[in-house]
């Protein structure tokens, strides 16, 4: 295995460890079974969902030519939290809550690509992201009336808006970590189309590429763990951007390298931003995907403003 990528999984594996010992319940207490419990699948499963979030926005910014795009340019976001919505006001299960997130997500998801599919028959890149934004803009307002009928039943909704790790099980980890690893398959395997496609449609298409086809396909496939994930965490935003937009800038690297690092440095990132989250004001737990926005945006400003610089240079 290359150092670099040993030395990430080193990181990641201390900052799990810490953050088991990091909280109000005290890990050398004898509250084990708290901790293996109720701590550390919230640990495993925010690495997980940070992985999952920075591989899939790495793979949509190449699909789509765009360095803004990711799962909340397509609708899938807040199609899972209509979803949830739905449910809690219906009464339903706690069970059936995720699974509505998850119908409502793909639903919105399919909607998104055949607008798109009618507007532009060769589904180009801003066609998709334009209908994806768009329409994730008339979910927000549905969300909103949703809210408003019956503030005391959708008051839940408001806190799965804004994204958090809080009640994490292992069957939650398992299910998101299952939907990755077969995405992946589909993804390491299109990888050097992926490369060529980075080169240019025109170029991709003349060197055998499919293009309408890869995109379509690896977009399904890495919305899938995406969109699991968020159906029990809510929405969790900004990672899948800033992630593989600092990678390359730092440093630009074909798919397959991009992808690795996406993983790995997207894993150690939500995991330290959600022991942060849980821990910088207890007994307070603030929201993982609040304390994300407020660190991401100015990172993303400050990449937005070094492209502008390279574009005038």
């Amino acid at each position: 295995m290359n150092k670099k990528y040993i030395g990430l999984v080193s990181i990641l594996i201390g900052v799990i460890l810490t953050s088991l010992i990091i909280g109000t319940i005290n890990i050398f207490e004898g509250h084990l079974n708290i901790v293996y419990s109720i701590r550390l699948p919230r640990i495993l499963f925010a690495a997980l969902g940070g992985a999952v979030l920075s591989v899939s926005g790495a793979a949509f910014q190449i699909l789509l030519n765009n360095k803004m795009a990711d799962s909340f340019t397509l609708g899938m976001a807040n199609g899972a939290v209509i979803g949830a919505a739905i449910a809690i006001y219906m009464s339903a299960s706690i069970f059936l809550i995720p699974l509505f997130g998850v119908i409502s997500g793909i639903f919105s998801l399919f909607l998104v690509l055949f607008i798109a599919k009618q507007i532009d028959s060769t589904l180009q890149p801003q066609t998709l992201v334009i209908t994806g934004v768009l329409f994730s803009t008339l979910l927000s307002g549905i969300l909103y009336i949703i809210i408003m009928i019956d503030p005391t039943k959708t008051k839940s909704v408001v806190q799965f808006m804004f994204g958090s790790f809080s009640g994490s099980k292992y069957e939650y980890i398992l299910l998101v970590l299952v939907c990755f690893i077969m995405s992946l398959i589909v993804l390491f395997k299109s990888a050097k189309d992926l490369d060529l496609l980075t080169l240019g449609e025109l170029r991709a298409f003349s060197l055998g590429v499919d293009v309408t086809k890869l995109r379509l396909k690896v977009l399904i496939a890495m919305s899938i763990p995406s969109l699991v994930l968020l159906s029990f965490t809510g929405v969790i935003g900004f990672i899948g951007i800033i992630i593989p937009q600092m990678i390359q800038y730092i440093h630009p690297r074909k798919s397959k390298e991009l992808f690795i690092l996406s993983g790995l440095y997207g894993a150690i990132m939500l995991a330290i931003v959600d022991t942060l989250a849980r821990t910088i004001l207890l007994p307070v737990q603030l929201p993982t995907g609040v304390l994300l926005s407020i660190f991401s945006i100015p990172l993303i400003l400050f990449l937005m403003y070094k492209r502008f610089l390279q574009k005038t240079n």
